[in-house]
């Protein structure tokens, strides 16, 4: 296998891949392999299911909050104040009509391109992976699950929720198939380039959740600096492709049509510069 993509996780953020993945289009990059977790579970399934990016932009840019989720306050408010189970902030039914009208799972299926998502066992802990011949709706909600705000969600009678819980950048699949050329796209500029010490109480507790969320990829990362590889299993091209600073908390829940359209832009021209300077 000689390219892979991975789209990590990353709510609102994730019209970031929209843009980068319109790039790859215009310079002919296609993987054989698409790895997403969360947002970037949704974004693999729309590609593998052949939608083109002009009608992957147009959803984005046409379901606003109330089409994604509703917000169930006084719910939650209770169950967390008067300790009654756990109820979750969010209703996501909106995202799960939203995807059942518009993604064609049959021609996942087909798919030519390998698209594999994760997502975390409740009772567990455990990652679990599944690819196209057997995700369902219910794979993908399960995937971008957020925990505490977004409600856990069954497949096969099991609960699941985020798999960036534990993979929010899954590239270990594709070192494990030890493909030959891989992109990686994050949804912060944690991660891939030098920020200096946060300025505040507020900096601070992003950097510490973007710390979180970087902990996989920062974990398989070290297992191939430094090594040259052998004729046998050289060592894969690593490029990655990440906004050039911090988007805060606000942007992971905003699906508003001006942060869409400039995520979706900043995607695009990112791409652009960070992987002519990788090439």
């Amino acid at each position: 296998m000689k390219k892979a993509l991975i789209l990590s996780g990353g709510g609102a953020r994730g019209a970031f891949q929209v843009g980068v993945w319109k790039y790859l289009r215009e310079i002919n990059w296609t993987p054989e392999l698409i790895c997403g977790t969360s947002i970037g579970a949704i974004n693999a399934a729309a590609i593998g299911s052949g939608m083109s990016v002009e009608r992957l932009a147009e959803l984005w840019r046409t379901h606003n909050r109330s089409g994604i989720y509703r917000l169930k306050t006084l719910p939650f408010l209770k169950s967390a104040l008067r300790g009654k189970p756990l109820k979750s902030l969010l209703d996501t039914a909106p995202l799960r009509a939203m995807l059942t009208r518009n993604l064609n799972l049959e021609a996942l299926r087909q798919s030519p391109i390998e698209i594999i998502i994760s997502a975390v066992h409740l009772a567990t802990g455990r990652l679990h992976l599944y690819n196209q011949a057997v995700i369902e709706i219910d794979h993908l909600m399960a995937s971008c699950a957020m925990p505490i705000l977004f409600p856990w969600q069954p497949i096969g009678g099991e609960l699941h929720w985020d798999g960036g819980v534990m993979a929010n950048s899954p590239l270990f699949i594709a070192l494990e198939k030890k493909v030959a050329e891989i992109i990686v796209v994050l949804l912060s500029p944690v991660g891939h380039r030098p920020l200096p010490p946060p300025a505040s109480l507020r900096e601070g507790l992003e950097r510490v959740f973007e710390h979180f969320l970087i902990g996989s990829y920062q974990a398989t990362m070290p297992v191939f600096n430094g090594q040259e590889g052998t004729g046998t299993h050289p060592q894969p091209k690593i490029s990655v492709v990440a906004p050039p600073h911090m988007l805060g908390f606000a942007s992971l829940l905003n699906f508003s049509a001006r942060q869409v359209n400039r995520l979706i832009s900043a995607g695009y021209h990112n791409a652009r510069r960070q992987l002519a300077q990788k090439g």
